[in-house]
Order: structure tokens, then C-alpha cells, then sequence
């Protein structure tokens, strides 16, 4: 296991303890955040369009999370769509009630955005009050059979169209990741709205590849690699996926310590999966009565089966799991995030 990974599950167990601790020591901190919650909506803010896999993702977690926050608030998801999730994370930490009414989740990739491609962001990830995320997101890249590539070293050979979405998400930074420090012959077209707009185009051939989470493609098309209908070219993830077998690991393909090094910065998103977080300024009780319910449903056997009907796998991270990750990632020597600012930027 990674050291990204290791430090985000231990991180894991010790926020279920301190969260337990110093928030739930009193009935008091119950009963006051029962007081805000009861008889009021909780809004999810999705940072993509209806039908992907963050939306799926929210829509789940709405059905859920009111039966484990005191009060029993009803959790409702709005779409906020723009700049592959930059307009979701801006609206998020500026303009958004900071009083625990109201959560969001959008692009893992932006978690590291101002660090290393920057853009229109006008937010701190940091600064974010996280709640948890349901499941690891390790990515895929997967090529249509009309395009003549079925394997990695055949990439390096053929040039193949890729549909990406806005720069700054994981369906744009992938490939160029890919192509600047490996060769891989992506033609990048970008501009899609969402990951589904590009599953379409690959669909009718308007694109030749996609990398996407895998579990979005597992959940929107599962038929798709079982059954061989697009050929899966790399695995984008810290550790291997028991459910990617076969297809090579990105980290396996690295060709000394220094690019697996840079790959660690570029992929710890993927251990975050699709964080849930709240804005910044949020009063602490709340949050813990936030996280403690994330952390609860993502137990609950209801809950696990809507995601297995789903097909999205439960493999939980807690808020301050993420945090704790984000600060490992941020405290990366200058050299490696400068080469790492280069790798991620067009070529």
C-alpha cells in the first residue's frame, strides 16, 4: 500500500475517534446541531451535469445521509455545471451558506488545481471543511475498437482522439499526463460538458477514447470491459485495483524512483475518490454532526446495497482523511511540483 494511501486510512480510524470524542462528548453538541438540521433541507451541489458519475454519486448519498444527521434534515442535489467543476468549487467557497446547509462535491482533480495547473480558481481547497468520500477513484484509459489500439506500447505508435472536458479535471489531465511524460499519441479535443458527453462521442465515433474513473464507466456501461467492447489501455491509480485485473498500472510503468514520485503527486486525488465538503467558515459542531453521519451511512447495510445496485464499490475515506492527505500532497518538495506543473500543462 501507498504512503499517500496508508496515511489516509490511518488518518481514517483516528477521525472516527476524535470526531466521537470531542463532538459527541455532550448531548449538548447533539441536541444543538439536531436543532439546526430538523425540519431543513441539506443541499448537495454537484459540480457536473445530471447522469455521471459525481451526480450518481450525490444522488445516492442524498437518499441516505438525513437518517444519520441529528434532526433528520432532507437532503436535495442541484447541478452546478461550468469549467469542469471550477464553477461548483468557486460558488462553494464564496457564495454558499457556511453553516452547514449546504455541501457540494465536484472534480478530484481540482483538490490540487491551484498547486499544480491553476485556471479560473478562486478557492482554497484546504480551506474546505471535507465530510468524506464514498469510494476510491482510481482511473482508466479505454480505446474504442475502431481505433486500431488495444495496448499500451501500441498508444506509444498510433495516434488516437481523445474527448476531454475542461482543463484542470481528470478527463483532460490523464491524457496529458500520459502523453508529456510517457509519449502516449493522444490528439486531445476538449470542450466536452461532462464525462457522459464524451462517453456519447465515443459511442458514435466522433472520439476514440476516454479516461475516465473506472467506476463511472463500470456504472454507466458495465457490460463494457467485461465483455471486451473497449479495450482498457492503463490503470491510473496509487495501488492495483483487484477489479482492473490484467490491465497495466500506470505506477508499474514508471521507469525510475523520480516518475514514481511525480505520479504519486499527480494520482493521490484518486485516493480521495469524490470528496463531499462543505465551505470554509462552517461552525465545527456541524461539521461533526456532517462526518460522523458520512461515516455511519457509508457503514449502513441499506446504504451498501443502493450502492451495489449501482455498481459503485464502498471503499469510504474520511474528511479528515482527506486533509490529511491534501497536506501530505502540498508539502511536496518545490523541484518535484514544478516538474510536475510542466507534465500536466499542454505540451
Amino acid at each position: 500500500m501507498s504512503g499517500f494511501r496508508r496515511a489516509a486510512h490511518a488518518a481514517l480510524a483516528l477521525a472516527g475517534f476524535v470526531v466521537a470524542a470531542s463532538a459527541w462528548s455532550s448531548p449538548a453538541a447533539a441536541d444543538a446541531a439536531a436543532d439546526f438540521y430538523r425540519g431543513r433541507n441539506l443541499e448537495i451541489v454537484v459540480g457536473t451535469g445530471p447522469g455521471g458519475g459525481y451526480d450518481l454519486n450525490a444522488r445516492l448519498v442524498s437518499r441516505h445521509i438525513g437518517r444519520f444527521i441529528p434532526g433528520g434534515p432532507r437532503a436535495i442535489v442541484t447541478n452546478t455545471m461550468g469549467a469542469g467543476g471550477i464553477t461548483a468549487a468557486n460558488l462553494l467557497f464564496n457564495v454558499s451558506a457556511r453553516d452547514g446547509s449546504v455541501i457540494g462535491t465536484f472534480s478530484n482533480a481540482l483538490l490540487t488545481a491551484p498547486l499544480l495547473t491553476g485556471g479560473s480558481i478562486k478557492f482554497e481547497p484546504r480551506r474546505f471543511n471535507f465530510i468524506g468520500s464514498v469510494s476510491r477513484e482510481d482511473g482508466v484509459c479505454v480505446t474504442s475498437k475502431e481505433s486500431g489500439v488495444s495496448t499500451w506500447s501500441q498508444l506509444l505508435e498510433r495516434e488516437v482522439v481523445i474527448g476531454t472536458t475542461a482543463p484542470g479535471t481528470t478527463t483532460y489531465l490523464y491524457p496529458t499526463m500520459l502523453r508529456n511524460m510517457f509519449g502516449a499519441r493522444f490528439r486531445i479535443v476538449s470542450g466536452y460538458p461532462d464525462g457522459s458527453s464524451i462517453v456519447l462521442a465515443l459511442e458514435r465515433g466522433e472520439s476514440q477514447a476516454i479516461c475516465q474513473s473506472f467506476s463511472s464507466i463500470n456504472a454507466q456501461h458495465p457490460e463494457w470491459l467485461p465483455e471486451g467492447k473497449v479495450n482498457a489501455i492503463v490503470a491510473l491509480g496509487l495501488d492495483p485495483n483487484p477489479r482492473m485485473k490484467g490491465v497495466p498500472l500506470i505506477m508499474d510503468l514508471a521507469r525510475n524512483e523520480e516518475e514514481r514520485l511525480k505520479l504519486k503527486v499527480m494520482l493521490a486525488p484518486t485516493a480521495a475518490g469524490r470528496p463531499f465538503l462543505a465551505p470554509p467558515g462552517a461552525p465545527q459542531d456541524r461539521i461533526a454532526a456532517l462526518r460522523r453521519g458520512f461515516d455511519s451511512m457509508v457503514a449502513d447495510a441499506d446504504f451498501k446495497s443502493d450502492a451495489g445496485k449501482l455498481r459503485i464499490e464502498v471503499e469510504p475515506m474520511s474528511g479528515e482523511g482527506i486533509h490529511r492527505l491534501l497536506d501530505e500532497i502540498y508539502g511536496s518538495s518545490k523541484e518535484t511540483l514544478d516538474s510536475v506543473r510542466l507534465l500536466m500543462g499542454p505540451s
